[in-house]
């Protein structure tokens, strides 16, 4: 890894974690994570923060919807939808541990 792409890397961990603070607590939020942006021209790929959202976020109107900022420190933002469910067989979630 080049100094170039460690210092990318350390930007957009930073980035994350300042994303993570503001809204990883929102009940539409399953998860904050770096990935890619969707891949605008094939080959393309570039680093993003993408915020995982539950199925009720895409279909409430948009001015009820929590608004995320475009980029964060030069990082773009993308948001995907997240389904995630339990596995089959797992015990139980205790109350405080559901998703609203």
């Amino acid at each position: 890894m080049s100094p170039q792409e460690a210092e990318l890397w350390s930007i957009a961990r930073r980035a994350r974690d300042k994303l993570a603070d503001q809204f990883l607590d929102h009940p539409d939020v399953s998860l904050i994570a770096i990935g890619y942006a969707p891949e605008v021209d094939e080959g393309t790929r570039s680093i993003a923060l993408r915020i995982h959202v539950r199925e009720r976020w895409f279909k409430s109107k948009p001015e009820e919807r929590v608004t995320f900022p475009a980029d964060v420190d030069g990082i773009p933002v993308v948001v995907v939808p997240a389904a995630y469910r339990l596995e089959p067989g797992h015990p139980p979630l205790d109350e405080e541990q559901r998703p609203q």
